[in-house]
């Protein structure tokens, strides 16, 4: 073995995984982006090879096979083939490195019991057909997946593809442990439309987010919230399409902050180059589209921002993923929602549970708010039992008073009670907003007070607000 070392936890997943093939021909390991999955599945080839068995890594991008090829070689200590358009063939090697690409194009040069184990990076794109030829041309081999996010964009699990699953540790712990950065995720005061986008393949359509969402405002809005939450920073965008990404760009540009747009199509020779500007500090903000969602080390990134709704968890915590890996003098990273993800699929360190089957979701999920800084939190309402509840008349001339609420909700009321004065609505309005916030009872009965409401209405009101019948 090399001089790598493993943390205690890749450690207990390579002998999980080991150990799970006694009984499992096809076995996924899931860590978080940043976990070191690289590293577990380089130690588990190196395994294999020891016992003189042919191990195979297939990448669905070019990056990502020179990547593992270089990973693999320096912790097995063995030199790596790689199976790629441009590269000689060293097929006697152990290790190979595979583009799917290529080797589904070359299966008819390798027979069947080629390899001992084919090992896939990025294992939720198994689904695809190329995949499933080669590892059905494999079919003696035993099959090893690797994934920050085992499921597909609807969802779904990989039950159909694997038969045993080994978890590592959540981001949260990753984060307390010091092996991600801790972060803090804002919500863009102007949020991206999504109300009428359509929808094909689980996802929204990048056509009909266009149509909803005018390019110059929202790259406009993207310079803004840079300039107030991360300005200086090294900041990674991920865009609806190739024209918003570089319409993005532009604007930073005219703004006079260092930025590029990067895609699929743009020449390896010019993404190395930006990239490594990007890291020295003199490119500040990278736009990108549907580039870095998966797979490349960025740990210069310090700041993301979000201009992609996506209905898809998976997509959501890769994106989110490409911040949170530590680098020296990172404190914290910092996530600007511009599309209300996090509505949608929680923060990136919520309480998510990985089955072959998808993600189960948790008996009693926690709530998001979002605070006077735009900053969401989680705020977990507290279990209450009320034995017994009494209304109270308020005679005319006494004056009603208010139970202490903490400075948050206190500040949210405040604004409600304000704006519904100024603009003359009715006392339902306060109520429906603030139910939108789902709060504690303390606070409806604080709005109860302000409103001039017995305190029975506050109760009904959070009843109805935590989704209980009230009779």
């Amino acid at each position: 073995m090399s001089k790598f070392q493993l943390r205690p936890y890749q450690a207990q997943m390579v002998s999980e995984i080991l150990s799970s093939l006694a009984q499992h021909d096809s076995v996924v390991g899931q860590l978080p982006t940043g976990g070191g999955k690289t590293i577990i599945l380089s130690a588990i080839a190196h395994e294999f090879i020891k016992r003189n068995e042919s191990v195979c890594l297939l990448s669905h991008r070019d990056e990502l096979v020179n990547q593992g090829a270089d990973k693999l070689a320096a912790v097995s200590g063995q030199p790596v083939g790689i199976i790629k358009a441009g590269y000689p063939d060293n097929g006697d090697r152990l290790i190979q490195s595979a583009s799917v690409q290529s080797l589904v194009r070359r299966l008819h040069k390798y027979p069947s019991d080629r390899f001992g184990a084919i090992i896939v990076d990025e294992a939720h794109h198994t689904t695809a057909k190329t995949y499933r030829k080669i590892l059905d041309h494999f079919e003696g081999a035993y099959t090893l997946g690797f994934t920050a996010t085992p499921c597909r964009g609807d969802g779904a699990g990989l039950d159909d593809l694997f038969s045993h699953m080994v978890t590592g540790p959540t981001i949260k712990r990753l984060i307390e442990a010091g092996h991600l950065s801790p972060y803090r995720y804002l919500a863009a005061e102007k949020s991206m439309v999504i109300k009428g986008a359509k929808v094909r393949r689980g996802d929204y359509t990048s056509k009909s987010l266009a149509a909803l969402n005018p390019r110059d405002q929202l790259a406009a809005d993207l310079v803004s919230s840079y300039r107030q939450h991360c300005d200086g920073m090294r900041c990674l965008v991920f865009a609806i399409d190739r024209d918003y990404s570089k319409a993005t760009a532009a604007m930073y540009q005219a703004a006079g902050i260092p930025a590029i747009h990067l895609d699929g199509e743009t020449p390896q020779h010019i993404r190395k180059a930006a990239l490594e500007a990007f890291q020295a500090g003199e490119i500040k903000v990278v736009c990108n589209v549907g580039l870095f969602t998966e797979g490349t080390d960025l740990p210069a990134v310090e700041a993301l921002q979000m201009a992609r709704p996506t209905k898809s968890l998976g997509l959501f915590l890769q994106m989110v993923g490409r911040v949170l890996r530590p680098a020296p003098g990172k404190t914290e990273a910092i996530i600007i929602d511009h599309a209300d993800n996090w509505a949608a699929h929680g923060l990136p360190c919520g309480d998510r549970q990985w089955t072959l089957e998808g993600v189960a979701k948790p008996k009693r999920a926690k709530r998001l708010v979002k605070n006077a800084d735009g900053e969401i939190i989680e705020w977990e309402p507290i279990e209450v039992i009320q034995t017994e509840v009494t209304t109270r008349t308020i005679e005319p001339g006494t004056v009603a008073i208010a139970p202490d609420i903490d400075g948050f909700w206190k500040a949210r009321l405040d604004e409600l009670l304000e704006e519904r004065e100024s603009k003359g609505y009715k006392p339902g309005w306060v109520a429906f907003r603030l139910g939108e916030l789902a709060p504690p009872l303390q606070v409806w009965k604080a709005a109860a007070s302000e409103l001039g409401y017995k305190p029975g209405w506050a109760w009904y009101q959070w009843q109805k607000y935590r989704g209980q019948d009230v009779a």
